[in-house]
């Protein structure tokens, strides 16, 4: 029997079709997680918005760069990694087609200054860190990330995630295409941000899903699609 390609089937079924009704958005405002009973919330400083290097020149610097040294990450250079996901009177730093905002971002702290080591969700709406679980056990971590080179070295891991049924409530199912495009945009975003702030950054190319969720502690229907090592 021929292996089915579920890829092209994803594809197919998301696809629209002339004389098809096409989904409508609605009004609802911006659907973000909030947990009620973080383990500690951390301020964020107010993030910087002007100044930093030229648009252009920044682009051609755009270069993935595994961290090399164990340095200790500031609370400043989180505050500058989270800009793009902040909430700016309902909307975020990066292009939503449907509003529905299906991203959301979470750290692992190993080496940041002033926080515990431990595992944090982003709050967009106070600009906090809120802790929702210790620090994992970092050499399983490791495991869960297939061991991709220069994630050792790391002072944080940035991990996003989507809840594809926000989309999915205003698209149909075309907001499963539009949940993996958002994490694209954030992802570039935030490792614009990162290279802007002389950090080294780049993505494990390849992790085990249900560890990294695991470690996490995501609800069934909440996708990890992006693991970004951070540092120096």
């Amino acid at each position: 029997m021929k292996k089915k390609d579920f890829g092209h089937a994803f594809l197919a079924y998301t696809r629209l079709v002339v004389g098809q009704p096409l989904p409508k958005n609605g009004r609802r405002t911006p659907t973000a997680k909030v947990y009620a009973s973080p383990l500690e919330t951390i301020d964020l400083p107010p993030p910087r918005k002007s100044g930093g290097p030229q648009t252009w020149r920044l682009m051609a610097q755009l270069e993935p760069q595994p961290p090399q040294t164990q340095i200790t990450l500031q609370l400043t250079d989180l505050a500058q990694i989270f800009l793009p996901l902040a909430d700016r009177d309902g909307k975020r730093g990066y292009l939503s087609s449907s509003g529905s905002y299906p991203v959301e971002a979470y750290l692992l702290a190993r080496r940041v200054q002033d926080i515990f080591p431990g595992v944090y969700h982003y709050a967009v709406k106070a600009n906090q860190l809120e802790q929702i679980a210790p620090g994992p056990d970092w050499e399983e971590w490791q495991e869960a990330l297939a061991k991709a080179p220069g994630a050792a070295q790391a002072g944080a891991y940035l991990v996003l995630t989507a809840v594809p049924a926000r989309s999915v409530s205003r698209q149909g199912a075309r907001g499963y295409r539009q949940a993996l495009l958002e994490a694209g945009k954030v992802s570039h975003a935030v490792f614009t941000a990162a290279v802007a702030m002389g950090l080294a950054a780049c993505e494990a190319e390849l992790f085990y899903d249900e560890k990294v969720a695991r470690s996490l502690g995501l609800p069934e229907g909440e996708y990890p699609l992006v693991v970004m090592a951070l540092g120096r």
